[in-house]
């Protein structure tokens, strides 16, 4: 069975979580290469340095119907790992039919021309395989490893529901009744709903103000007309990547995608609505504060530029160097008693960042408990930054910061399925499928003051959004 995810309701909780790695693009996945020798008891490993490493190859090719292919080769185990990634998540929804992506998430298992619905997923499971799908903001993505010897049929599976996919009414009334079942658990979360006021406000034009997990009153007005046309102009060759990674030779990869991929009809490249919704500059703090929850949370945040700009690498480091494990300056002084009322700010601190194609944002984040606590946290949130501003981070805390990504480069993915969807990513993110390689060398690059300048010239408090979710009061 298929399990598909907007990555939503897990992303509102793991916000909160101690950043352990960053975001994409520049958490590289792991090479075949050997691992560092095992650490001394009572010493932390030293990554190896990026130039000691020996990266794999990512290789490329292009159908004559626009349908671009990635491949690298990974002897590991016999198997392989086949994604397809589509250029379509929600910023390409007509605002008025936001949830059309997360609908195709679900409704690419529901059956075809050739194959009944729910099969695709069963017939992995039955090879002993895995099967899987996701919608981000910018894209959608259908994920399966299995048996090598099973390559051909997998790719056959997904040429079918590429162009043939089945719009029945009643799948489609069921289907959304699913969706919008996720949106009414989300309605319960005072989390993931401050989260939402936080995005609403945060873009005031472009369509990352909403995510992937839609709306109710727009699905209910989706038609199969609305989807059948939705489907038409982004679910085709020209707006798709495959990726294969696994025991496979390149040349049977190639006749192989030619085969199934190749009598498919090109299009038009389709529109892209963010394009004319650029979102302005932000000159003035915005605020606001959601209904409470069981704890008190304060979700602080910036506009940072696309993936493709290079100041994401600095951005990136500077994310660790705020949030990222017990020493972390923002945690640090989030769960430190505070010199007045000898009591901790709050609970627990974090700071992801979120890269996008589009720009994107840089978080902080405090849990609390004290009612009067959110205005301490956002305070505490600045002052920290100022201080990074006035005095960039000594060498060892850039080196510490910059160890957490080698040692995701080098640990962080084993399998052809995790490559693969590193692929996947960097070709959305960056239209270059093999770009995450490159890009643990570009944060070894980065300096104590590119993350004073990138601070100062992004973090700034006239910069800020902030959405507050008070903690209930104590009966």
């Amino acid at each position: 069975m298929a399990r598909h995810s907007t990555r939503l309701a897990a992303a509102a909780l793991a916000l909160l979580l101690p950043a352990t790695a960053i975001a994409q693009p520049a958490q590289p996945a792991r090479p075949p290469a050997s691992r560092p020798a095992p650490p001394v008891a009572g010493k932390p490993a030293t990554p190896p340095k990026p130039g000691a490493l020996k990266l794999p190859t990512v290789e490329r090719f292009k159908l004559e119907n626009g349908l671009e292919v990635a491949y690298m080769r990974h002897d590991a185990a016999p198997v392989v790992a086949v994604e397809v990634w589509y250029r379509v998540g929600s910023k390409d929804e007509p605002r008025d039919r936001r949830g059309s992506a997360h609908m195709f998430e679900h409704m690419m298992f529901k059956g075809t021309e050739r194959v009944r619905p729910e099969a695709h997923g069963e017939f992995i499971g039955g090879l002993g395989g895995d099967v899987n799908a996701h919608t981000t903001e910018d894209a959608t993505a259908y994920l399966q490893m299995v048996p090598v010897a099973q390559l051909d049929f997998v790719l056959e599976l997904e040429a079918e529901r590429m162009r043939h996919l089945l719009f029945r009414d009643d799948m489609i009334a069921t289907e959304r009744e699913v969706v919008k079942e996720e949106i009414r658990q989300q309605d319960n979360d005072p989390i993931t709903q401050g989260l939402l006021r936080f995005l609403q406000i945060a873009y005031t034009a472009h369509p990352y103000a909403w995510t992937a997990g839609g709306a109710i009153a727009d699905l209910d007005r989706t038609t199969a007309a609305d989807l059948k046309k939705f489907y038409d102009t982004y679910y085709q060759p020209s707006n798709a990547l495959v990726v294969v990674v696994g025991a496979v030779e390149l040349a049977q990869v190639k006749a192989l995608v030619e085969q199934r991929f190749g009598g498919i009809p090109g299009a038009p490249p389709p529109p892209r609505p963010a394009a004319a919704a650029p979102e302005p500059a932000q000159t003035a703090a915005r605020k606001d504060t959601v209904a409470a929850g069981q704890i008190g949370i304060v979700f602080a945040g910036w506009k940072i530029p696309p993936a493709k700009h290079d100041d994401i690498y600095a951005l990136q480091v500077l994310s660790l160097v705020m949030g990222a494990g017990d020493s972390a300056r923002l945690r640090q002084r989030i769960k430190a008693a505070d010199p007045k009322t000898k009591q901790p700010l709050g609970v627990e601190a974090a700071s992801p960042i979120l890269v996008r194609e589009d720009p994107g944002l840089f978080l902080a984040i405090g849990v609390y408990r004290d009612p009067a606590g959110a205005a301490p946290i956002e305070a505490a949130i600045n002052d920290e930054l100022a201080k990074l501003i006035a005095k960039p981070p000594a060498a060892d805390e850039l080196r510490k910061a910059k160890n957490q990504v080698l040692s995701a480069f080098v640990f962080g993915l084993d399998s052809p399925l995790g490559l693969a969807e590193q692929i996947g990513q960097s070709w959305i993110l960056t239209g270059d499928p093999g770009q995450f390689l490159r890009d643990v060398d570009a944060i070894e690059r980065v300096t104590a003051a590119d993350l004073a300048r990138v601070a100062k010239t992004y973090l700034t408090p006239e910069r800020a959004t902030v959405v507050v979710v008070p903690p209930r009061s104590a009966p």
